[in-house]
């Protein structure tokens, strides 16, 4: 499964205007490896540490260590995996991100990024359904 998703981001064209442009999102290993290259960080930092209570119940022990710069650039990450993918440039570069984009063009880049992440991290559960009702049936075998 390979979340896809596409933002709209400002930047500067060859003229100095401001212009707004439509860029790709991809979830994949590679924005994974990618926010790695680009963090010096391990992707675990957007992960909760869980733990369970007495009753076996899990609950969030302690939140994501993500900061804000984590989320923005994973969202990069997401960004350049989408074209890399398909061997193009990506319309926009990281200054047009830092220096162009606003507010509300940043919130939309992670809050999907977000998103795309937890679409790629977690097994729908229908799929989960699909994978236990083949439990003990037998490896590519229709039942009879």
């Amino acid at each position: 499964m390979n979340p896809e998703r596409i933002v709209k981001i400002t930047k500067k064209n060859e003229q100095g205007e401001l212009e707004q442009v439509e860029v790709k999102m991809l979830y994949c290993a590679a924005t994974e490896t990618g926010y790695q290259k680009l963090s010096g960080k391990m992707v675990d930092v957007f992960v909760p540490t869980i733990d369970t209570d007495k009753d076996g119940k899990p609950f969030v022990k302690e939140p994501p260590k993500a900061t804000d710069e984590d989320y923005i650039k994973l969202a990069v990450a997401a960004i350049v995996a989408a074209y890399e993918c398909d061997d193009e440039e990506p319309p926009i570069k990281y200054k047009d991100i830092l220096y162009t984009a606003t507010r509300d063009e940043i919130v939309a880049m992670v809050s999907n990024v977000i998103q795309m992440r937890q679409e790629w991290v977690f097994v729908p559960s229908t799929v989960e359904k699909e994978i236990d009702e083949t439990k003990g049936k037998g490896r590519g075998r229709k039942n009879a």
